[in-house]
């Protein structure tokens, strides 16, 4: 998935948060995208005021030609991300719940799946371990299906390495 887009879903999801945008836009420097507001953030601090921050990303996003998508589709774009990071082993399916939120867009069918495994269990702390086992593993396979479907932001973008 291109950098610069993953950084406006993230941002849009609540998963980059303003003050780390001038290291965020730092990092796409060097990943050879460019643009006068990409710079101008990337020379900012972490105590800057946020709304400049913040304005400064969506000014980069436009110069660079990328569409930040709305909170909506952020909010799949990580339901999708957090599902390939199970799949690969980088996440939980414990952590993954804990990046979730009741109300999250949830649109089709392996989505849909993916978010009431994921919030079917009210108190997973208190959960025996075999109960516990047996949610990872619905969890796991829902995460499997919603990797095999499309990208909310198309069927081209891959989830992340």
């Amino acid at each position: 998935m291109d950098a610069a887009l993953t950084l406006a879903w993230r941002h849009a999801a609540g998963t980059v948060m303003p003050e780390d945008l001038p290291m965020a836009a730092a990092e796409l420097l060097a990943a050879d995208l460019d643009s006068p507001a990409l710079r101008d953030l990337a020379g900012r601090g972490r105590g800057d005021d946020t709304s400049e921050l913040t304005a400064l990303l969506a000014q980069a996003m436009d110069e660079l030609g990328v569409t930040v998508p709305d909170d909506d589709t952020a909010g799949r774009c990580l339901l999708h991300h957090l599902a390939a990071e199970v799949v690969a082993g980088r996440v939980t399916a414990y952590e993954a719940t804990h990046s979730l939120w009741f109300g999250m867009a949830a649109e089709t069918r392996a989505e849909v799946a993916f978010m009431r495994a994921a919030t079917e269990e009210d108190y997973l702390d208190d959960l025996l371990p075999g109960p516990f086992a047996a949610w990872e593993r619905t969890l796991h396979s829902a995460a499997l299906a919603l990797v095999a479907t499309d990208h909310p932001l198309g069927p081209a973008v891959s989830p992340p390495a």
